[in-house]
């Protein structure tokens, strides 16, 4: 059974992003196909990449620093992704380029994709950036995704996101996408590591 991540992208406080991942994993429960686990940038903490090898030039997860390896194993033993991210400034928040950034190989020939928010374009923008990130790392991305457009109209009184029916209906097929993807490129990144 394949392992996804679905990994938190911001980090400040009063973070919107918490709410649509504890959401998402309600409804992962309705996709035994696979074993979705919640990872936490805030959690992990991440220093600011300092290294001087790249990380797309280290073998074998010998990376320098301490919490570069620890990050490895966390990506490693992932089959595939979901992000959840905001849009800050039309792009990528710090925190999850800066975790995407720490390693290398340890994304490839996996797939991943998206739950976005902000304002009117609900964080496509940023998807736009990570979709670029995800290709140069030999990443499957996934069409299917969540786009949460002007998301204080999906909040109640009390600040508590209320996802449409649209949304429930784009993360079920998300959800089932990247967990097929995930089976059947387990096989195919087993042979390539071969190599």
């Amino acid at each position: 059974m394949p392992l996804i991540k679905v990994i938190v992208g911001t980090t400040r406080g009063g973070r919107f992003s918490t709410q649509p991942a504890q959401w998402l994993m309600e409804l992962t429960k309705d996709h035994p196909e696979a074993t979705f686990e919640l990872v936490d940038l805030a959690e992990i903490n991440l220093p600011m990449l300092d290294t001087t090898t790249p990380p797309s030039m280290v073998k074998n997860g010998e990376y320098e620093k301490e919490e570069q390896r620890k990050w490895a194993k966390i990506v490693g033993e992932a089959d595939g992704f979901v992000f959840i991210t905001g849009e800050y400034n039309y792009g990528v928040p710090a925190a999850l380029k800066n975790a995407i950034d720490h390693v290398g190989n340890e994304w490839g020939n996996k797939p991943v994709t998206y739950v976005s928010y902000g304002t009117a374009a609900g964080g496509a923008r940023a998807v736009a950036h990570l979709r670029d990130s995800a290709a140069w790392l030999r990443m499957y991305d996934l069409r299917e995704h969540v786009l949460i457009s002007n998301l204080w109209g999906y909040l109640d009184s009390e600040g508590k996101f209320q996802p449409s029916e649209h949304h429930v209906e784009s993360a079920h097929s998300m959800l089932k996408a990247v967990a097929f993807w995930a089976e059947k490129m387990k096989p195919i990144r087993e042979e390539l590591e071969k190599q």
